[in-house]
């Protein structure tokens, strides 16, 4: 949560970096509602990007503020999750007409409840009934599968996948939504709590990439989730990158000794070769962003990690003979998922990159609890 970049970008850096995540966590639970939908799931311009990226962006800034503020954070802030209502009211008036919609209402009041237990504030028995309230998420969810079978069932490596996504997306939120009651570094303020939350994210960063991989698989095509690719190769992957990444935060924050495996940890996803487009990119925007080495070396790391954009547009040109499918709002939706879940991953890189810098964690009497 400290600005990269030094003092200059204090205030900045937090709300950007806030809004990408926000954008990444967006598009990958637009990931979810299609895998959910099924075939009949359906892109338009303004439900996919107005009703669901777009305050999925404003979001993450926000918390990516309150982050900034460090615990001094304004308390209407601790509603930001809300933002998903307001700019999808039509949901709100079909929850007391139809009764439909109340996914979209549910979600925002499941991440505010586990933002609240997560950050250690108030009485107890309010933050044990928050947190009651938003593990109901699981065995909610564990109930709806079993009624839906077919690709959602849990029996089957789909819909397990579903179920990580979901979940883990949930609780990247619940952590959030918590930084508007805490400052981070009182939030997470052992080695433990900070492996835990970045083996959680990971996974919900694995979750979303393979999304987008059964997204950019096509519909006429669709990609078929396997037991040993997703669950023995892409998910326990991504937790273990997030949990060394998470270790490394802590010997950046106590200022320990780093070792290679913390800023070469991303090239664990070598196992399949192919994933090299997005490691090495990553790792070199990671650099370039830790503000290490000569301005000469940051400018040619630059360059290599932006490659993936003209990259993949070169690709699709040559796969459909054109960028027209790019006009699309399903095209435009998997070319986000793709970038912001990049910009992630080099985002989270820059961690083990920059020099230790130690903070003094303070951790008040309620976390004990």
């Amino acid at each position: 949560m400290d600005p990269i970049g030094g003092t200059r970008w204090a205030g900045t850096a937090p709300v950007v970096v806030g809004a990408v995540c926000g954008l990444a966590w967006a598009a990958s639970l637009r990931s979810f509602m299609a895998q959910f939908a099924g075939p009949e799931s359906t892109f338009d311009w303004f439900g996919t990007f107005e009703g669901v990226l777009l305050p999925g962006a404003v979001v993450g800034a926000l918390l990516g503020w309150a982050a900034h503020l460090r615990g001094r954070a304004p308390r209407w802030l601790v509603a930001a999750p809300l933002v998903f209502v307001l700019f999808t009211p039509s949901a709100l008036v079909s929850v007391f007409v139809d009764g439909l919609g109340g996914g979209a209402i549910a979600v925002p009041l499941l991440g505010m409840a586990g933002g609240y237990a997560l950050a250690g504030r108030g009485p107890r028995w309010a933050r044990w009934a928050a947190g009651a309230v938003a593990l109901l998420a699981v065995p909610g969810w564990l109930v709806l599968a079993s009624f839906a079978g077919g690709t959602l069932a849990l029996t089957t490596p789909r819909g397990a996948w579903v179920a990580v996504l979901f979940l883990s997306l949930l609780a990247v939120l619940s952590f959030g939504a918590a930084l508007p009651h805490r400052a981070p570094g009182e939030l997470l303020t052992s080695r433990r709590r900070l492996v835990l939350v970045g083996v959680v994210c990971g996974l919900a960063w694995g979750a979303g990439m393979r999304g987008f991989m059964a997204a950019a698989a096509g519909t006429d095509s669709p990609s078929v989730v396997s037991w040993l690719g997703t669950f023995g190769i892409i998910l326990p992957i991504s937790g273990v990158v997030g949990g060394v990444l998470g270790w490394a935060e802590d010997l950046r924050r106590t200022g320990g000794r780093k070792r290679r495996i913390h800023t070469l940890a991303p090239l664990l996803f070598t196992v399949d070769p192919a994933s090299l487009a997005v490691t090495l990119p990553a790792l070199a925007g990671g650099y370039v962003l830790a503000g290490k080495g000569s301005r000469r070396a940051r400018w040619t790391l630059g360059v290599c990690a932006v490659l993936p954009v003209p990259a993949y547009f070169a690709a699709v040109a040559v796969a459909d003979g054109s960028l027209r499918e790019l006009g699309g709002p399903r095209s435009a939706w998997i070319t986000v998922l793709l970038f912001s879940l990049l910009a992630v991953l080099t985002i989270a890189c820059v961690i083990p990159q920059r020099l230790p810098a130690p903070v003094p964690v303070e951790a008040a009497a309620s976390d004990q609890d």
